[in-house]
């Protein structure tokens, strides 16, 4: 007789959100990802449910949440085989970081005791076994199957699990002192003579900016110093948000001004020197990071502030990487885009699909089937990535990144990844697409966040999860929703049903970029449809079309600006439709969140400026 197994452990989203650093949120899901590995086979592959192996092996990313089917009077060996398989992985990587940490330490001062450099001490010990024993929650419901279908027995053992989880048996660990600056919620680490900045700012001027901030400014607890230098931290590095704002003007710079980009590369190398890292090491044309290419880097602050580089306004090396970095602005006539995207996507009911498909004849083979589904939309979305990057970018095949360098996590029905500000919406839109061709029946919604490459990280997953949220709003769902955070701090929030966006919204990037449409249309539609959006239909048209012939640009023949008001006008009716209406909302807001498209439209023609 058998039994249906449900595993997981928390907490898996403030885990992956306390981050600085995009490489803390790459590292934070490959971590979790890992010990859900190691959890799912203690418990043994061939007796998932979901994930759904795949070729008899595990996907890349395994989700946190472990369905399977085990034998009855195994199923609590099973699971606690599970848990202790989970924590010692767990408490490998912690190992693992520490000797990763030593040994960047004893590189820089060769001939000292490795603790004595870590300045290990009773204090330190006693913080680091606290925050690594006391981290993770394990929880497991299994339900005999004997004298029940499967459907019964699956059903019952996710309440079980649910309850389990509500009655939080556990003791939470206590945290005195300065915090960590990840979390901001655990102490961090540090000895019994050296307060926490005074510590870390020492580790600091050894490990170099790459991983940690100088001046004691970045603090780290267990977690943060696990995020930093396990072996996951130290052997894959992950673009940053400058280098993925900046992504689509280095593949230009390397096929229309290869010469002008190496001329800046070794502008670059003369003024940092030994200062400067490679993050990117097999890059042979620009391994270093994106914020180089920003101007505003290339600042005495700046400079020490992310490479511990002290130099003067006026030094002539730092004088000639300017003009360098201007000749390739005026080489590829235009200027990196200071913002970026950060992107969540997520199948639509998925619960209610399970329970779906739990009512047919054979509720196990379904739920396999569906799970394979998932398992194999996972498979395909690297290559989706790398496709829309290719096509959109223009990469060559020889290109060293591709767009699966941007994925950060990609669990079946959940994906979280960057892209540059011009290809997001394109690229969400196609991980919809392939979603709905691989999983019949069901959807994805997806939520974007549009932020300044120096924006807080922490901040811009929010706003994306956020986003999610106001996608999963929409009527129907299949949506998305986009959350513009400008560095000014004014919001911009736009939602639509993937049907209705379609390619409309790219056809009005284009109009802007073309300057086919100015940007006085853009802002005076927004001011008019505030008063007119509960207007009828063949008004909204005819303040449309008035609009577009007032601020038409170059090359927008009649035929053209009617079709245009005729499809902007059929947008804002099937958003009339789909939009939930809030408090004080207008009866038809379509035309009001067309307007916000239309502003969204030009902020990414313009690379987000003004």
């Amino acid at each position: 007789m058998e039994s249906v197994l449900v595993f997981t452990f928390s907490p898996v989203q403030a885990f992956i959100a306390e981050a600085r650093r995009t490489s803390d949120l790459y590292v934070g899901s490959q971590i979790l990802s890992e010990l859900s590995r190691a959890a799912a086979q203690a418990i043994g592959v061939q007796r998932l449910v979901y994930p759904a192996p795949f070729e008899n092996d595990l996907p890349a990313d395994v989700p946190n949440v472990i369905v399977a089917k085990v034998p009855k009077n195994q199923a609590e060996e099973i699971a606690n085989n599970a848990h202790r398989a989970l924590l010692e992985r767990w408490k490998k990587l912690a190992v693992t970081a520490i000797d990763n940490l030593k040994n960047i330490l004893v590189s820089k001062e060769r001939g000292r005791d490795l603790d004595e450099i870590l300045q290990i001490d009773d204090t330190w010990q006693q913080i680091w076994n606290r925050q690594i024993n006391h981290h993770w929650q394990v929880f497991w419901a299994a339900v005999s199957i004997e004298g029940k279908s499967y459907r019964e027995a699956y059903l019952a053992a996710r309440e079980a699990l649910d309850a389990v989880k509500r009655s939080r048996v556990f003791e939470a660990a206590e945290e005195h002192g300065p915090k960590d600056s990840l979390s901001g919620a655990r102490q961090a680490l540090h000895t019994r003579d050296k307060g926490p900045r005074e510590y870390w700012e020492e580790i600091a001027r050894r490990v170099g900016g790459s991983k940690l901030r100088p001046g004691g400014r970045e603090r780290l607890d267990a977690i943060g110093t696990i995020k930093r230098f396990c072996s996951i931290a130290l052997e894959q590095s992950f673009p940053s948000t400058s280098t993925v704002a900046s992504a689509e003007f280095l593949e230009r710079a390397r096929q229309q001004a290869p010469e002008a980009l190496r001329t800046y590369r070794r502008a670059i190398e003369e003024l940092l020197g030994e200062n400067l890292y490679k993050p990117h090491k097999n890059d042979p044309d620009w391994p270093y990071d994106g914020d180089l290419f920003f101007t505003e880097t290339l600042t005495p602050n700046r400079l020490e502030d992310s490479y511990q580089h002290l130099v003067d306004e006026q030094h002539k090396l730092l004088i000639r990487a300017r003009e360098e970095l201007n000749l390739l602005y005026a080489a590829l006539k235009n200027r990196p885009s200071p913002y970026y995207a950060i992107f969540v996507l997520d199948g639509d009911g998925m619960g209610e699909r399970i329970s779906t498909l739990l009512t047919q004849r054979d509720p196990e083979g379904a739920h396999r089937r569906f799970s394979q589904q998932l398992s194999e939309f996972a498979r395909r979305v690297p290559d989706v990535m790398r496709r829309v990057f290719s096509e959109r970018i223009a990469y060559r095949d020889s290109t060293p990144r591709e767009g699966s360098d941007f994925l950060v996590y990609n669990g079946g029905d959940d994906v979280l990844g960057f892209a540059p500000l011009s290809i997001a919406l394109p690229l969400v839109q196609e991980l919809a697409r392939e979603f709905e061709q691989v999983v019949p029946g069901c959807s994805a919604s997806a939520g974007v966040a549009i932020a300044h490459h120096l924006y807080p990280l922490d901040a811009a997953l929010a706003a994306a999860r956020e986003a999610e949220r106001a996608a999963k709003s929409v009527a129907d769902k299949a949506a998305v929703a986009v959350m513009v955070l400008r560095r000014s701090g004014e919001r911009l929030l736009v939602r639509s049903r993937w049907e209705s966006l379609h390619d409309r919204f790219d056809a009005l990037v284009a109009h802007f970029a073309k300057d086919r449409l100015s940007s006085r249309f853009a802002y005076e539609l927004a001011d008019r449809a505030t008063v007119a959006t509960d207007l009828p239909t063949d008004a909204r048209r005819s303040l449309l079309r008035q609009l577009i012939g007032r601020h038409g640009g170059r090359g927008l023949t009649d035929r053209e600006e009617e079709s245009l008001a005729q499809q902007l006008t059929g947008w804002a009716e099937e958003l009339d439709l789909q939009l939930s209406r809030g408090e004080g909302e207008p009866m038809r807001s379509g035309l009001l969140e067309v307007a916000r498209w239309v502003l969204l439209a030009r902020f990414i023609a313009s690379g987000g400026g003004a």
